[in-house]
């Protein structure tokens, strides 16, 4: 026997129908009854991007931390850059107090000044020693000894003369053709002219033998000291140089800018309880740190990724990037980065252990700040000619995964393997098939 439909079944399913043709919404296959406003969606197959989503915050690729360069001095600081300033390279950052290294200054200058006098008198002396030396070897001290070696010579020529002289008279006097008077005048010249000589002699050999080493020696010591003197007044001038150069420079370090462009942003007052940042009028010295510049125009996500999940992640892949503060600007990156060892919570230990994801976001116009929070989705595959439908179309019945299937007169709830997603869709691997229409509320217990 044949039953037909009761008039309230023709009545449901007319209104179904024209639901049906007046509710469809282009979006992915997903479509509204009329009738209860229950979403479902189409199985269908088709190509998708297979996604890993991660959380995690933004970080600066680098940061410079600013200190003192002032070694072994505490000083105040005077000027700081607004913290939150994006400044440029080459901008000043901090300023510190060069009132005590200016008045240093001044009295290394003149302490300066003063060597270089030194310098010049230490200067003439050693030239006049130099001078003695070479006299005594060329000047003076030579023509001396030359001096009493040309009168030795005269001596001793004076002397053979006398002799020849007083040997020619000796036959002479006895002829009668001299007086003896005459001869013993000769021979007294002769004597007083060998006297001469032998003085002239001694004299030679004293210049040769004593004094001359000895004012040479004593010149050459004198030398060695003038010497000694000057190098030692090179040093202090070197010296003096050096600390008007190093008290320059210490005014100069005393400016402090920025090496990178970045955002400046306060370090923590080490000197102050309870702790709070650095401000004007803080006495520092080299070990506290002033400012950090994070480079905001490179900027990275530091993330983790499950255990389960590492083998899906290398270097170069592909990011999609969101951040809280930005909600709706699509930004880009790339994997900079996959951990190497495994870490786990030390007060969750039961926990799934997580490798350490970083992403490295491409240049953009957006401005970042490190410390956001940022969403990642990860490019790992592609599902090609994949069974999808929406992750909202599945839900967890104990350990199993189940679809509403919606059919002419009724709803089936299927078992169903998933498999790859993107957080958006999810692939069906078995459990339906291409067409079937899913809803996406879990109404049906």
């Amino acid at each position: 026997m044949k039953l037909w439909p009761s008039s309230s079944s023709v009545r449901i399913l007319l209104i179904v129908a024209g639901s049906v043709l007046a509710g469809v919404i282009v979006a992915g296959g997903l479509q509204l009854s009329g009738s209860d406003r229950t979403l479902y969606a189409t199985v269908h197959r088709g190509t998708f991007p297979v996604m890993l989503a991660e959380a995690g915050f933004l970080r600066a690729a680098e940061s410079l931390t600013y200190r003192s360069l002032l070694i072994g001095r505490e000083t105040e600081i005077t000027f700081l850059a607004p913290e939150g300033l994006q400044v440029r390279a080459g901008d000043v950052v901090v300023r510190l107090d060069d009132t005590e290294m200016r008045a240093e200054l001044d009295r290394a200058i003149q302490a300066h000044r003063q060597s270089l006098i030194d310098q010049e008198m230490a200067k003439a002396d050693l030239l006049d020693a130099q001078t003695a030396v070479t006299g005594l070897a060329e000047g003076e001290g030579a023509l001396g000894l030359q001096e009493a070696q040309t009168a030795l010579r005269l001596a001793d020529r004076k002397v053979d003369r006398l002799k020849q002289e007083s040997e020619a008279m000796q036959p002479m006097l006895e002829r009668g053709y001299i007086t003896r008077d005459e001869l013993d005048r000769v021979a007294l010249q002769l004597e007083e002219a060998q006297a001469a000589a032998d003085l002239a002699r001694r004299r030679v050999d004293v210049m040769t033998r004593t004094t001359r080493p000895r004012d040479q020696d004593k010149a050459r010591v004198a030398l060695a000291q003038r010497q000694m003197q000057y190098e030692q007044v090179q040093l202090r001038v070197r010296e003096a140089e050096a600390r008007v150069a190093g008290f320059r420079e210490a005014i100069d370090s005393c400016n402090i800018f920025s090496r990178r462009p970045g955002l400046v942003v306060y370090e923590e007052y080490l000197g102050s309880a309870p702790r709070r940042k650095i401000r004007v009028g803080d006495r520092v010295t080299p070990t506290q740190g002033l400012v950090t510049i994070p480079e905001v125009n490179r900027m990275l996500v530091v993330s983790s990724v499950r255990e389960s999940d590492v083998h899906l992640i290398r270097p170069g892949q592909i990011a999609a990037v969101e951040v809280e503060a930005y909600p709706g600007q699509k930004l880009t990156g790339h994997v900079l980065s996959v951990g190497s060892l495994a870490h786990a919570q030390i007060e969750r230990p039961w926990e799934d252990k997580r490798f350490d994801l970083i992403v490295e976001i491409d240049p953009n116009t957006v401005q970042l700040r490190p410390d956001m929070t940022a969403r990642l989705d990860v490019h790992i595959d592609e599902a090609r000619d994949a069974l999808m439908v929406p992750v909202s179309a599945v839900f967890k019945r104990g350990a199993s995964s189940v679809v509403h299937v919606v059919r002419r007169w009724n709803v089936d709830t299927v078992p169903v393997r998933s498999g790859r997603s993107n957080g958006t869709v999810v692939e069906i691997l078995s459990g339906v098939q291409d067409g079937d229409r899913v809803r996406l509320t879990d109404t049906v217990q």
